[in-house]
């Protein structure tokens, strides 16, 4: 369902890279989206998901080390809080059969690094009304 006001929507960044994760944030936060939490690894990211109120958009780096985004989606998938969020694949690894594999493993959208600044904002607030993005 669209969110009313999509800067107030709950966002979560799982991606390791820092320079990834803080223009990402950073741009974010200067398009006015107010909730905006990262993690660095899929093993953090359950507990973050039960201490917030919600969830609505998850940008999950599949290439993340030790447990990767393919083993974290199905974790996320079976949270009720976000059972319904939408979720993104984001990697540098734009090969047809990782679009494939993203999509067969439940993500919502595929996002290739390195992110556009340009544009990325812009695909936040449409995945949040239910649009989805795989190139």
């Amino acid at each position: 369902m669209p969110l009313e006001r999509p800067e107030d929507a709950y966002i979560i960044l799982v991606e390791d890279d820092p320079n990834s994760y803080l223009v990402l944030e950073e741009l974010l936060k200067h398009a006015g989206f107010k909730n905006v939490y990262h993690r660095s690894n899929g093993t953090k990211v359950v507990p973050l998901i039960e201490a917030l109120p919600r969830v609505d958009l998850i940008l999950l780096d599949i290439g993340l080390p030790g447990q990767d985004g393919f083993k974290v989606i199905g974790q996320i998938r079976d949270h009720p809080k976000a059972a319904s969020a939408h979720i993104a694949a984001i990697t540098a690894n734009i090969m047809y059969e990782t679009r494939l594999r993203a999509k067969d493993a439940g993500f919502d959208s595929f996002i290739s690094k390195p992110i556009r600044p340009d544009k990325v904002c812009n695909q936040i607030r449409d995945m949040l009304n239910g649009t989805a993005f795989w190139w």
